[in-house]
């Protein structure tokens, strides 16, 4: 995953399904200001619908504005180490270079707080550079508030952190919080056959029970084994 750093532009990162009205509010100001031009949706599909209702009226591609600014990252923090293993780790990589660049404004969003760490939707407009004038000022941007962003990539470093460890607790088999799930799959075709070998990929998985199952599954082994007892079986 590359980030661009050669635009005026957002990146939305990791938001799924979600479109907090703090997120929101923070992408439709900064667009107003002349801060952003673009706004570019990663894995984060109902962004761009959501702002183009009301109150925020804003839309993805904006025209043009001056040069000299700083891009801005959304990133949302994984609701899961499931997901953060799916996903995060390539989108966290991605965000960590930015962050140790310098070159764009990161902020952090945390669902479980409804907010954003390290700050407030203040704080993240703060540290964006607005053109003299705002809208699409052809003049350059002037650089945002220093203490804000540094306070903002401060804690979204200390969040990455934090899910790497949480994240290399499930890799470790003799980790303490380590979890072994054992997931019952129903069904006996080929799907159920797919889903199954999905689910075995995960360090979280323990053990995979297809029930009944079918010849594939009974001799794929690893993680995989039909059900002892199905149909006679």
């Amino acid at each position: 995953m590359t980030l661009n750093n050669n635009e005026m532009k957002a990146q939305i990162i990791g938001f799924g399904a979600r479109a907090p009205d703090e997120v929101l509010a923070v992408l439709s100001k900064a667009v107003k200001d002349g801060c952003i031009a673009t706004i570019d949706p990663v894995r984060s599909q109902s962004i761009g619908l959501a702002l183009s209702r009301a109150p925020y009226r804003t839309f993805l591609n904006n025209g043009s504005i001056g040069g000299g600014g700083s891009n801005l990252i959304l990133y949302s923090l994984p609701t899961s180490v499931t997901e953060y293993l799916s996903f995060g780790g390539t989108e966290a990589s991605a965000v960590r270079s930015a962050i140790l660049s310098g070159n764009s404004v990161v902020a952090v969003y945390d669902p479980a707080t409804s907010s954003f760490l390290g700050g407030s939707s203040e704080t993240v407009l703060a540290s964006l550079g607005g053109a003299p004038g705002g809208g699409n000022s052809d003049e350059l941007h002037v650089r945002g508030d220093e203490a804000a962003r540094g306070a903002l990539a401060s804690a979204a470093l200390a969040a990455l952190s934090k899910l790497d460890q949480e994240a290399a607790g499930q890799l470790d088999p003799a980790s303490s919080t380590k979890r072994n799930d054992v997931v019952i799959v129903v069904g006996s075709g080929g799907r159920e056959h797919a889903i199954a070998v999905a689910l075995a990929k995960s360090p979280l998985v323990a053990d995979v029970i297809c029930c009944p199952g079918n010849g594939g599954t009974a001799v794929e082994g690893g993680k995989i084994r039909n059900a002892e007892g199905v149909n006679g079986k």
